[in-house]
Formats: C-alpha cells, structure tokens, sequence
C-alpha cells in the first residue's frame, strides 16, 4: 500500500473547485469572501469558531456555524477575509448537520451529541479536506459509526453502548482545539471499541447460524428417523426394555447422523441394518433354533451398538447407562426368558395443521424491498415503549422460514418471517437502513450535485482565443512595467486594536475572483487547501494502542489499488514486532512490522474491524437461552 500524504487522491483539487463553488455570499459585510487562503485570516478563523463553539455549548443552542460565525464577527471594524472553499465548507457541512439532526427518529440525547459534533467536525475538515474526497478518513469514518450507534434509543442500548460513546465526545469537545490529531487520536481509539462491540455481537450471529442450521438439518433428519423406526418396528411386539431403548436414546443417534450424513451415509445405513437385526434378534429368540443362531452374533451387534450410539459417545456413564438395560433384556432373550412384550407404537410427527387462519395481506413492493436485503443489512425496529433497536440481518431465509436478527448490543434477537418483515415496513415500526454509511452516502450526493453545477459552469464560460506569438517589433515597441507602491494599512488606534490584531491587511479588492483555478502564488503567506500533514506522535501511539490490542484471528481492512481488502491476523511474531495478514483463503497477503501499520492505521489506510478478542460469557448465556427455546423431540 503506498503512502498518499504526499500528494492528494483523485479529485482533490476538483474538490477545492466545488466548495468554491457553493460558496454564496454571506449575510453580513464583516466577512469577505477571497479567492485563496492567508495564515493570518485562517488563524483568525480558527479562533472565532472555537469561540463559537464554547458560546454554543454553553447556550446549549443548535444554529448553524455559518450563522453563529456571521454574528460573532458583526463587531469586526475590518471585514474577515476567508478563502471562497472554506466558505463553502462550512456551508455544506452546515447543510449535512441541519439534515441529519432534523431526521425523524433520533431521540434528543443523540440530536444533542451530534449537535455538539458540529463545530468539531466544520474545525477538522478546514484542516484536512481529505474529510470530502477520502471514505478511510478517521473522523468520517467515526461518524458513520456514531450515527449508527445512535440510532438504538433502547434501554439495553442505551446501558451497553452510550456511556462509552459519551467519554469519546466529550473528550473530542475538550480536548481538540488547534491540532487535528487529537480528534485523529480519539477517532483510533474509538475504532478499537467498535470493532470489539462488533467482534462480540459477530461471535453470538455466528453461534446463531450455527443453532439454526442444526435446526434446519434436524426438520429433515426428524421425519427420516421416524420413518425408519416405524418401518421397521411398528406394530411388533417387542419387550418393554427394547421399545424404550429404540425410542430413546437410538433414536436420538439415528436422528444425530442423519443429520450430519443424509440418507447415503455410511453410518446411517449401518444404524438402519442394526435397527432391523435388533427387531430380528428379539422376535427370532423366542425359539431355540433362533436363540442358537443369534447366541455367536450377539457380542458383535453390541459392540455396533456401542460404535453408533453417538448420541452418549462422549460421556461413558451416559453410555453404560443406556447400554446395561439393552444387554439384561437381550442376555435374557438369549437365556429363553418369557419377556413381556408390547405392541410397538408407530410414531407420530409434530404436525403444524391450520384449521383457521386469518389472511393478511402485503404491498409486493414492501415484500420485495425485504427480499432485496442482504446478510448484514441493518434495520431499525420500533419497540412498545417507543424506543428504537437497531438490528443486523444475521440469517436470511426462504419461503416461510423466519429471518435472524440480532440487535447491536447482541442482547436482543428477533425471528420473523420475510411477509411480517414487510408488514413491518408498511406499518412504520421497521426502517430500512442498509450498511449504515450515512456520511459517505450523503457526502457523495452532495458533491455529485455540485460536481454537474461545475461543469454545467464550465461549458457556460467563454473560450478563450489562442495566443498569436508577438513580432520581436512589438516586443522591443512595449514600454516597461512599472508597478504602483503597496499600500500599507494604517497603525491600529486606540479604537481598533483588537481588529489589527485579528486580521492582517486584507487582500486588494482586486483579487475576488468567480470561481475558477487555484491560483498558485509565491506568497509566503499562503495556505494550500490540500497541504499533506505527517502523522503526529499522539496518533502513532493511540495507533500502536489499537494495534496491541488485536489478537490472532483479528481482522483489519487494507486499501489497496482494487479497493478494500479483509485480512485476517494468522501470526504475531512479538519478539520482533512483525505480524502476518492472509485473506480469506488462507494466503499471505500482508507482512508488516508494527510501527509501520500504526503509520497506515493513523491514516485511514487501514481499518481494524474485528479485534479477535473473545466474550465467552455473553457467549454462553446466549446458546443457553437459545438452547432452552428448541428441546429436541423425545
């Protein structure tokens, strides 16, 4: 993976052209809008959005930072001037802000939180627009995660998932005031605890799927062993012993290797031919003639019993215990003893009748933007007190069988099938919210829209006529240049010192330009909008933090040239600070020391999804619970 500070991705500077763009002019005569960015003005900028963020805070007022800005420079005697981008910046992440805290849905603690995001996020993004044109950018990607989070407003949310989300922005509203990197540095530890929130309720979905495909085998396997049994037994008469140890245990075995084997294993057709030499034995012992030709076989059909009753294999008292009735009856058949038998009853499955049901019906549209979701899709329930639950599609099922949820804290699980899914969406307590990349979809609309106003622009501006080469007449005819004295701003007065101060002479009135190409200039006053930043100290080490915790068995995503890429820890070599990334099929696709990948990781290049990090408690009372909702068939 190659390293792109150096130089801006793709788009970058068409970027800097679209929020010139979207640059209108502002409400008030204090702030003037200029073509390229000065260190004075920007330093002055910067300091009134802080001031406007604490005013805001501490007022507890949602405006807009356009607006809150224009108000706080309205006693300005010199006009601030701020770069057209910049302008446009502030405009558009205005606009974003206004769109996601007016949403239906979020409770007022979650518009509070992203309100106060506002003026943190507006400050980041003038320093590092990478925020516009980089998916992997740390911030970005923490509000799209933020935002997800807070769409669960339920109390198990709430315990689980919001205090901890509380210390990350506070700590982003105190601690970022100049330096980007401590807003960088928060953005990495929080990606650390959202891939363990996510490891935990990604090990419960996997347990899940698991249960539910035991439970699909089983309603295959139930009807073959019955069949079976009902075959080969029904309607015999049998000693009591016998009949119990068939209907028991043996059928227990016979319905395990079912189903891990289907109808063509080996193991099952070997259990199907001692069903049947076990019904042989006892009717054909009630003769000496058959006592005497079963009396040599019997020590190896018990020794098959023990092989394939599998049911017990791994617990030798469960196994001697359903095995010592089964030899008494079989050792006393071979004695000639007068065994009471019973009629052996046939079997009966469970059977689902309907005898009245009530029809509902579902738009084939709401059914059909079900069908449509895929296996990790998010959705967004209503509960009966009115709170909200975000939950993950974990198992997508066909015809009537129902779908898995499973909700972010991994404490709630839901089961409905595909036609109550839809009835939900139609009755509004079901949201569809897909991968849950609010920003990243919202930022690409909007810069798309902004992208065909540019070249609609473009195609409006006159073409410029082709240079003709002077004559060397005209050149030795041209007079020299000669170029008017600099005007100097007066020295500040008793009136105005805070004015000098906070702004540098303002550029000519000459210099504000329509939107256009960035001018390069020799000034050393400039600030590129693009410039790349080294990473700092206090991002490498939240990084190397982030990276200690991932354990063998953790997954990050890598950006390479053919987009992003799941790898997996397979080996952590600690002696010397090495570890060892394969993708899914097992190949090495990634070895790197650990300094290095902290470097990536701080800048977005690499993004931990998946800690390894184990939760056999939540684990455990999960299968259990779930466990005790599906007791197999005796």
């Amino acid at each position: 993976m190659a390293d792109d500070s150096a130089t801006p991705r793709i788009g970058a500077r068409i970027l800097v052209e679209l929020l010139r763009l979207h640059a209108d002019e502002p409400a008030t005569d204090k702030i003037k809008l200029v073509p390229a960015r000065s260190r004075n003005a920007m330093a002055v900028l910067y300091d009134k959005l802080w001031l406007v963020q604490q005013t805001l805070q501490d007022a507890g007022l949602k405006l807009n930072a356009a607006s809150a800005l224009v108000e706080r420079c309205s006693e300005l005697q010199i006009p601030l001037p701020v770069a057209q981008p910049d302008w446009g910046l502030i405009l558009l992440l205005d606009q974003l802000f206004d769109q996601l805290l007016a949403g239906d849905g979020l409770d007022s603690q979650a518009v509070d939180w992203l309100a106060s995001l506002r003026l943190p996020v507006i400050r980041y993004a003038l320093q590092d627009y990478s925020f516009f044109f980089a998916p992997q950018n740390l911030v970005r990607r923490f509000l799209n995660q933020l935002h997800l989070n807070l769409l669960s407003s339920s109390h198990k949310s709430r315990q689980i998932l919001r205090d901890a989300l509380a210390q990350f922005i506070r700590r982003i509203q105190q601690d970022f005031r100049q330096d980007v990197s401590q807003f960088n540095s928060v953005c990495i530890e929080a990606q650390s605890w959202f891939a363990g929130q996510d490891d935990k309720v990604g090990q419960i979905e996997q347990q899940l799927r698991s249960l539910e495909s035991v439970r699909r085998k089983e309603r295959v396997a139930e009807p073959r062993v019955v069949q079976e049994l009902n075959r080969v037994a029904a309607g015999k008469l049998l000693p009591r012993q016998l009949v119990e140890f068939l209907h028991g245990e043996w059928r227990k075995s016979l319905r395990l290797v079912s189903m891990r084997e289907g109808e063509e294993g080996s193991t099952w057709k070997r259990q199907v031919r001692i069903t049947e030499s076990l019904v042989e034995f006892a009717l054909e012992c009630a003769d000496a003639k058959g006592r005497d030709k079963h009396r040599s076989f019997y020590p190896v059909m018990m020794k098959n019993i023990r092989a394939l009753l599998v049911s017990v294999s791994d617990d030798p008292a469960a196994l001697e215990a359903a095995l010592d009735p089964l030899e008494l009856v079989l050792m006393a058949l071979l004695s000639g003893a007068n065994l009471e038998a019973v009629k052996v009853p046939a079997l009966q499955l469970t059977s689902a009748q309907v005898t009245m049901a009530e029809v509902k019906q579902v738009s084939p549209r709401a059914l059909a933007e079900i069908q449509a979701l895929q296996t990790g899709a998010w959705l967004r329930v209503k509960t009966t007190d009115g709170s909200h639950e975000l939950c993950r599609v974990t198992i997508k099922s066909s015809d009537d069988e129902p779908w898995v949820l499973v909700s972010q804290s991994g404490k709630t699980i839901i089961k409905k099938t595909a036609f109550q899914l839809a009835q939900g969406l139609e009755g509004g307590v079901l949201e569809l919210i897909g991968q849950g990349h609010w920003w990243d979809q919202k930022l690409d609309a909007v810069l798309a829209d902004l992208h065909v106003r540019w070249q609609r622009w473009q195609a409006e501006q006159p073409v410029a006529p082709a240079p003709q080469p002077e004559s060397r007449i005209d050149i030795l005819l041209k007079a020299p240049v000669i170029e008017a004295p600099a005007i100097v701003a007066p020295a500040a007065t008793a009136d105005t010192p805070a004015v000098a101060e906070e702004v540098a002479a303002a550029p000519p009135q000459t210099s504000v330009a329509a939107p256009g190409p960035i001018a390069e200039t020799g000034d050393v006053d400039a600030v590129d909008f693009l410039a790349p930043r080294p990473v700092s100290e206090a991002e490498r080490n939240a990084a190397l933090q982030a990276i200690d915790q991932l354990q063998v068995g953790g997954w990050i995503l890598q950006q390479t040239s053919k987009g992003e890429e799941r790898c997996k820890l397979a080996v952590r070599i600690r002696g010397r600070e090495k570890l060892v990334f394969v993708n899914r099929l097992g190949v090495k696709v990634l070895e790197i020391d650990r300094v290095p990948l902290a470097e990536l990781l701080a800048r977005g290049l690499v993004t931990i999804i998946d800690t390894g990090i184990k939760f056999n408690n939540t684990l455990e009372r999960v299968v259990r619970s779930i466990q005790e909702e599906r007791k197999p068939p005796s």
